[in-house]
């Protein structure tokens, strides 16, 4: 898809991916971009932004995207205000320790559920009927491949938002819906999540080989997954070890990786 002329939500927008992702966007001339998020720092994200870009292609809703009812609200904003939606970004996440038995609910219900709405909502927007196809970017992480100790919410939310845009992803769906789905699962990243998530940045630095990546640079793979029309049910990873990469599918290929 080419982003010059589109227009996209992004869930998550005041913490660093989202921000990244919206200025990977705007860079590449997209008409509009609306920051979805529960804090008002996403206000600030966006003024931030269009001291950068025109101001009038820069947006904030305030949103809890676990409440189907406002989450469906801030498609509807942003249809009517901009006229169309092309790219739908689920970033909105979160970590807890085992321990914290309501921040864990609250883990699996942002970090799946709302992704599973944001995503039968962007295919509900976009597809053929509605709208003109598009593509959905569900942000997932690598922990759905390398488990963190200490948080299985996490860890499930992960896997399962992998598991989810491969089903969404299938090429039948898109065939029916002109609507891409792929997945996004970063490496440990400079985002506000490695200071809210109890100990984690401490638990990362005695780790060997581990450096933690800049939001830039996932963004990088993000919009691969954007542009590139090849890609559909596609699960990429990032990591400063391997850098960007597509995770084979196992389906057709069982010996080999594709790399960008």
């Amino acid at each position: 898809m080419k982003i010059s002329g589109k227009v996209a939500l992004i869930t998550g927008g005041a913490g660093g991916l989202g921000k990244a992702f919206a200025a990977a966007l705007l860079r590449a001339k997209a008409k509009a971009v609306c920051l979805v998020d529960i804090s008002s720092r996403g206000k600030e994200v966006a003024e931030d932004l269009r001291l950068q870009y025109p101001p009038s292609q820069v947006d904030f809703y305030h949103c809890d995207v676990m409440n189907y009812d406002l989450f469906k609200g801030a498609f509807d904003f942003v249809q009517k205000r901009f006229g169309a939606i092309d790219i739908v970004c689920n970033n909105a996440g979160m970590a807890a320790s085992d321990h914290n038995v309501s921040g864990s609910i609250r883990t699996l219900r942002l970090n799946l559920e709302a992704v599973y709405f944001g995503t039968k909502l962007g295919m509900d927007y976009m597809d053929k009927e509605s709208g003109r196809g598009g593509v959905i970017i569900n942000v997932a992480s690598m922990a759905a491949f390398l488990p963190l100790m200490g948080s299985m919410c996490y860890n499930a939310s992960k896997a399962g938002v992998v598991a989810l845009t491969k089903s969404a992803g299938v090429p039948e769906q898109y065939e029916m819906t002109g609507v891409r789905v792929n997945a996004l699962c970063p490496s440990f990243t400079e985002t506000p999540l490695l200071d809210t998530s109890s100990g984690l940045r401490e638990m990362i630095a005695q780790l060997p080989n581990h450096p933690i990546m800049s939001p830039e640079y996932v963004a990088e793979g993000f919009q691969q997954l954007v542009e590139n029309e090849e890609l559909c049910g596609a699960v990429m990873r990032v990591t400063p070890q391997k850098g960007i990469e597509i995770v084979p599918n196992r389906r057709k290929d069982r010996n080999s990786s594709s790399k960008l």
